[in-house]
């Protein structure tokens, strides 16, 4: 496991690190250019942050993963974090077109860390509006907090071309981009973040078929 995500972090990140450079060895060509240094070094930075979010990414997923540096367990409302990464993404679902609904009457408790309950479902959201649509009907996402067989169950659901059943469990591996999301900005660990941190609650994630769609649901223990 160390070897392949060591593998797909050199093949990951080394695109970026090669466009960052050649911009910056593009602009150093014409020492007179001032607007074009300037230009050059706004898409360096923007690069730059891209792969620190990439990095902060890999190291929150280590550190669910081994159980360091993470706050204790206290009970949580399910619901109440849907309905305020709800009101967070709204703005955002709007602006691209998007109609985002929260179906989370509540109260639905949970023993968990709020901030990566939060961070999960807002990785889901970030997700379905990137990905989730489909030419000739209105993009819908819906954020469902429900319980069901004495279980907690946080889902997430488009209506856009969903994700092949082969795929759908590698998709959850670090790195895995399919092909009709490569043009999209990201670096395939939104997932993989979302999974490391169900594990670490003791539950765990279904990509489902939304009909049309994708449901990406997340099984939790309900807090005793």
């Amino acid at each position: 496991g160390l070897k392949e995500v060591s593998d797909n972090i050199a093949h990951d990140l080394k695109t970026p690190l090669t466009r960052l450079r050649n911009r910056l060895e593009a602009a150093l060509a014409d020492p007179d250019d001032t607007d074009g240094h300037r230009r050059a070094l706004e898409a360096a930075i923007e690069d730059s942050d891209g792969l620190i979010r990439t990095f902060d990414a890999l190291l929150m997923i280590a550190r669910v993963e081994a159980g360091s540096s993470v706050a204790a367990a206290v009970p949580v409302d399910l619901a109440t974090i849907a309905r305020e990464v709800g009101d967070l993404w709204e703005p955002v679902a709007e602006d691209d077109g998007v109609a985002l609904a929260v179906e989370a009457a509540g109260p639905v408790i949970v023993s968990g860390v709020r901030e990566l309950l939060a961070q999960a479902l807002s990785n889901l959201v970030d997700n379905a509006l990137k990905y989730g649509r489909a030419e000739g009907r209105p993009a819908t996402v819906t954020i469902r907090v429900e319980t069901i067989g004495g279980r907690a169950v946080l889902s997430v659901a488009d209506n856009g071309p969903g994700v092949p059943e082969a795929d759908r469990a590698r998709v959850l591996d670090r790195f895995t981009r399919l092909e009709a999301s490569r043009s999209a900005p990201g670096s395939g660990l939104g997932l993989a973040l979302v999974a490391a941190v169900a594990r670490h609650h003791g539950g765990e994630i279904e990509l489902a078929d939304a009909a049309p769609g994708l449901n990406v649901v997340l099984r939790l223990p309900l807090a005793a």
